[in-house]
């Protein structure tokens, strides 16, 4: 292991790092903040803004909780094998990128103001809370996903903002609904390295009643605060199995059910001007 700092390391770092996420689409985030930021109607400058800081934020906690589990990840099966070695041997490097991600980004949230700043501040706790100690501990680890999906979609909302904190509220459900079907696909895995996810300890069978469980929730919560007819869409996410097997696919078809929602949801209220809840 270099425990030398490189800066072209940790350039090369960041890169892979950001590159692995985006070919596992697993920075949808990014894209649910920026709509939501133009369907909110905030000026395409603020838009703009709000997603260079988004993509910033994305490498940076990605890269994070790759750090945090390098020493996993180096021995576990099915990994990137040399950008995961690479990592390993320069650790160093690897948390000087890091840091040189959260300096970038406390610069372009300083240059928009305080509420990207607090926004960075929830998240940067998050995801070490997160990657050091919550996903390791069975039940916390979904929930801790509620938390980390509500200061991920913030960069597209204004703290103040009523219908976008409510919009949020749904994005936290989904992901522990993601999170759910991520620990059944990793259950093997996860096991064979000791980590004591919902999965391996309570059982895929438990993990996936709670899953649906979830997904009835996120359907009633949409019906009953963001759109009566959009809400019961939702509940399509029932009709796929739920095992490690099928996981992967599940996986996909719940975030293109998931995403179609969610589209439906902002062209709704960005050609309305509001929502059809069923609760004021």
């Amino acid at each position: 292991m270099d425990l030398r700092a490189s800066p072209l390391d940790a350039a090369r770092i960041v890169a892979d790092a950001t590159i692995f996420r985006l070919k596992k689409r697993e920075m949808g985030n990014l894209v649910t903040s920026t709509t939501l930021a133009f369907a909110l109607g905030l000026p395409l400058l603020d838009v703009g803004h709000r997603l260079v800081f988004g993509a910033v934020l994305n490498a940076f906690v990605y890269l994070v909780n790759d750090l945090f589990d390098v020493e996993i990840d180096v021995r576990a099966e099915g990994r990137d094998v040399a950008r995961t070695r690479f990592l390993a041997e320069h650790v160093a490097s690897g948390w000087l990128g890091a840091v040189g991600l959260l300096a970038i980004a406390a610069a372009v949230a300083a240059l928009h103001g305080k509420g990207l700043l607090v926004v960075l501040a929830a998240n940067t706790v998050v995801i070490v809370l997160y990657s050091r100690w919550l996903k390791r501990h069975p039940g916390v680890d979904i929930l801790a996903m509620a938390t980390w999906g509500t200061t991920m979609a913030l960069v597209g909302c204004p703290l103040d903002h009523r219908v976008g904190l409510r919009l949020v509220g749904l994005l936290a459900l989904l992901c522990m609904v993601t999170e759910g079907v991520q620990v059944i696909r990793d259950a093997e895995t996860d096991a064979r390295a000791g980590l004591r996810t919902t999965a391996v300890v309570f059982g895929v069978g438990l993990t996936a009643a709670t899953t649906r469980v979830l997904i009835v929730a996120s359907a009633a919560y949409t019906t009953l605060y963001l759109h009566a007819f959009l809400g019961p869409v939702l509940l399509v996410g029932l009709l796929w199995p739920l095992t490690p097997a099928t996981a992967s696919r599940t996986w996909d078809l719940l975030r293109g059910l998931f995403g179609a929602t969610w589209l439906g949801l902002l062209a709704y209220l960005r050609v309305v001007g509001h929502l059809r809840p069923l609760l004021p």
